[in-house]
């Protein structure tokens, strides 16, 4: 039978989703409110005279009046909980965390050439995030191709390539296009190297975003260190403002990674896939023994910074960047044009080492960077070896001098 014709008794499914919550120690009020919409969907389903459910009777409930009128909180919350009746039908358990929109899948007619491009990525040495990134805009490109009518290899030509960037232009992705491109021409896959028909765009100069000490310090002192929410966000905070730590570090680390007697922190960075050692600070120290005695709460997961609520999972990379925006907002630092997250703690803590004289070969390390050139993205902070290469400026004259002394010309 389709998926999308199954059907099942709502009882059992109610009872699968209500257990699955309690499996994931959902509270007593998250519980009782999932009961409540199950009471209301079974109120809908006996007023229309249905006895099975299958996802078109939750589209139509949610389409009802029992859901269309209220807030739009109180709207979401029964989208959510469709969403994941659905699951429970379809999969058997319902996701924690997933998004509804359509994500583009390679043709099948393209899945060999995608297998051996990604493993040529792999021979590069490519991290697995951009092994991730690359498989992805591989699929999007060959979707968007396949959309203008291009059925094979043998058929890519420049007008099909012109529609499918044409479709979703990104200066980014249509790096990982060019990339695709060149990859097939140097192994023989298309006749011709077509990297050169997508267009490039230079990017911008920008300097990294920073902050100084005194906006840091405010920033560490936002977070209420009595409650058990603020012990957490305060270690996280302290873990990327003092040593320069990811977030996808932080939201990695374990109980292994920690060793408390000797003061270190090791682990392998997620971005390089390169071993990286630290000694842990006094303060950030400090911090982390009274989140995991007095702040954390009770659970098995190996890893140090865990949800505060149902299913007490670890805090995602985004979670930590949203407590870091949190943050910043709380404390009143003005991040206008600036970036305001764990990345920007970073690049704070690379220029004030430059700055006040640590060598680049220090800094790097400290940054967790094993290329010899990474540290220059901070180099452009370093204001006063900066001042060593400036240029006298000249006398101004001519025109230029009668126009600084206010003088019309015509």
């Amino acid at each position: 039978m389709d998926a999308v014709k199954k059907q099942k008794a709502l009882v059992d499914l109610g009872k699968a989703l209500i257990l699955q919550k309690r499996a994931f120690r959902s509270s007593d009020s998250t519980i009782e409110s999932c009961e409540c919409n199950l009471h209301k969907l079974e109120e809908f389903m006996s007023t229309n005279s249905i006895e099975l459910y299958n996802t078109d009777v939750g589209a139509a409930f949610l389409a009802s009046s029992y859901c269309s009128n209220g807030s739009h909180r109180r709207k979401a919350g029964y989208q959510s909980f469709v969403s994941q009746l659905d699951d429970c039908l379809l999969l058997g358990s319902y996701k924690l965390y997933h998004c509804r929109k359509s994500v583009p899948c390679t043709p099948p007619q393209f899945i060999e050439a995608e297998g051996s491009y990604i493993q040529w990525c792999k021979e590069k040495g490519n991290a697995s995030s951009t092994l991730k990134n690359k498989r992805a805009a591989f699929s999007k490109f060959f979707s968007f191709l396949e959309a203008a009518g291009c059925t094979s290899l043998s058929e890519i030509g420049p007008s099909f390539i012109t529609k499918a960037v044409l479709r979703g232009y990104t200066p980014e992705i249509c790096g990982y296009f060019r990339e695709v491109l060149r990859y097939m021409a140097q192994n023989g896959l298309v006749e011709y190297d077509y990297s050169t028909l997508i267009p490039k765009q230079k990017r911008n100069f920008r300097l990294p975003s920073t902050y100084n000490r005194d906006e840091r310090k405010c920033l560490e002192e936002s977070p209420d260190r009595e409650t058990p929410l603020g012990k957490r966000d305060y270690a996280i905070i302290l873990l990327a403002n003092r040593l320069g730590i990811r977030s996808g570090d932080i939201s990695g680390l374990t109980f292994d990674s920690v060793d408390l007697c000797k003061c270190t922190i090791r682990f392998e960075q997620t971005k390089t896939g390169e071993p990286y050692e630290i000694c842990l600070l006094d303060d950030v120290k400090t911090a982390l023994i009274d989140y995991i005695n007095n702040g954390r709460p009770e659970s098995e997961d190996e890893h140090i910074f865990i949800m505060h609520r149902s299913p007490y999972t670890l805090v995602s990379p985004i979670a930590i960047h949203g407590i870091i925006s949190k943050a910043f907002r709380q404390g009143g630092i003005d991040t206008s044009g600036k970036k305001h997250g764990a990345h920007s703690l970073r690049a704070s803590l690379a220029t004030d080492m430059v700055n006040t004289g640590e060598s680049y070969d220090q800094t790097r390390k400290v940054l967790g960077h094993k290329d010899q050139n990474a540290i220059k993205h901070y180099a452009r902070l370093d204001v006063e070896r900066l001042r060593l290469c400036a240029l006298i400026a000249r006398t101004p004259s001519g025109y230029f001098e009668r126009f600084l002394n206010g003088e019309v010309l015509l």
